[in-house]
């Protein structure tokens, strides 16, 4: 009896605070209907989200006409920044970066800034006359350019040495990175002859050569052959002394260095 009268009055309780607990359930369900107005509405229309957006196009390699008429055809903007960039591959005057990147989905209306490329870099090639073989090579070094095969030429009055001029000459314009001879005085070369290259020659196609030439055999050596020449063969010529290259006078004796 008493079970039923607990009951009873529990029942009897609810129905005093249901219009309570009705009103708290009707306000939970109207908090989260708003928040979710506000994520999924509010928010995305507030951050743009609802705006018209298109992807950006890839104008890399565009000429100026034709990469502004892209982007405005797609539906953006576009500025063109001062400095340019060096590329060894965009010609210069077209466009070599883009901001946002190619493929991006960006808002219509958006400005698309442009980098244009300003093509290969050129230096001028210096001017090396007079100076030694060492200044010559750290003046190419400093302006980005390699040295390249040093060539012996006669000259009167450039003592034996000194650069005479280069190959191309100095003045012209050339690319960085590109390689530049340079000429060395062999001083007054009158009654000398030139001993060529002979590296990489059987020694024994060399005898007649040199006589034929004026000079001598000197001594002979063996050794192994270094690792950057190709082919070696036993009796190929490694190296000489005098250095090929040199204006040597008549019956000059040549030592030889040959693959053993």
């Amino acid at each position: 009896m008493n079970k039923l009268r607990s009951f009873a009055g529990r029942v009897g309780l609810w129905l005093k605070t249901a219009p309570m607990v009705k009103a708290v359930a009707i306000w939970i369900v109207l908090v989260v209907i708003l928040a979710l107005v506000v994520d999924k509405v509010l928010m995305p229309a507030f951050a743009g989200k609802f705006a018209s957006t298109g992807e950006v196009p890839n104008l890399e390699g565009m000429s100026q006409e034709v990469a502004e008429s892209t982007l405005t055809e797609a539906g953006f903007k576009f500025e063109w920044l001062e400095e340019g960039r060096y590329n060894a591959t965009i010609d210069s005057g077209k466009v070599l970066v883009q901001m946002p990147a190619a493929g991006r989905v960006a808002k219509l209306g958006r400005t698309v800034k442009l980098t244009r490329s300003l093509g290969l870099r050129q230096v001028e090639i210096p001017d090396l006359r007079g100076k030694s073989q060492k200044q010559a090579t750290i003046s190419l070094t400093r302006a980005g350019l390699v040295q390249g095969d040093i060539v012996k030429g006669a000259h009167q009055s450039i003592p034996r040495g000194v650069v005479i001029r280069t190959i191309p000459m100095s003045g012209e314009k050339v690319r960085v990175g590109d390689t530049v001879k340079v000429v060395i005085s062999a001083g007054v070369t009158t009654g000398k002859t030139l001993l060529p290259d002979f590296a990489g020659m059987q020694i024994d196609e060399v005898y007649p050569k040199l006589e034929k030439l004026g000079f001598v055999v000197g001594k002979i050596k063996r050794a192994k052959a270094p690792e950057d020449m190709e082919n070696p063969a036993p009796g190929a010529v490694i190296e000489t002394s005098p250095k090929y290259g040199d204006y040597l006078p008549p019956d000059t004796k040549i030592n030889f260095v040959i693959v053993e």
